[in-house]
């Protein structure tokens, strides 16, 4: 028996959520009880932070005088290009949320229950919950700027 410096708890959880602690910890390659403890760590990272991570603001000057707000639970974690027209960027989103879905990741977002949809409007971009609301997700807007020169 190797160091051992934590102290032991025992813990009671719901066999779903156990479920998904052991299909996390194997993807990561490390035991359930590091996957516990990363995770319980990241959360106190995160709640101590001065900002959370769904405050993050990317701005993005298009053409036309026109600026793209993209914002987010998600920004971090999807590489695409938001310069793209609106209608591609929908179907890019749509692919990287199809791709997300068979992911650990995914069930983090605690979509359970939820009726997945990347909303395109005229100048926006959101992933909702079908007929009810945002989540808060992936929002993008696109703002007319005038140029006062």
């Amino acid at each position: 028996m190797g160091k051992h410096l934590g102290v032991a708890y025992n813990l009671r959880l719901p066999q779903e959520l156990k479920d998904k602690i052991a299909e996390s910890a194997k993807e990561l390659n490390r035991s359930m009880n590091a996957d516990i403890v990363a995770r319980l760590e990241d959360s106190f990272i995160r709640s101590d932070s001065s900002a959370p991570t769904n405050a993050d603001v990317k701005i993005f000057h298009l053409k036309n005088g026109i600026k793209r707000v993209v914002f987010g639970k998600l920004l971090n974690n999807l590489s695409l290009d938001y310069t793209q027209e609106l209608d591609q960027l929908r179907d890019d989103v749509h692919l990287a949320l199809e791709v997300l879905s068979g992911s650990s990741f995914w069930n983090s977002l605690k979509f359970l229950g939820k009726d997945v949809l990347v909303y395109k409007g005229d100048n926006h971009i959101d992933v909702v919950d079908n007929g009810k609301k945002s989540l808060g997700w992936l929002i993008v807007e696109d703002h007319y700027v005038a140029n006062n020169k």
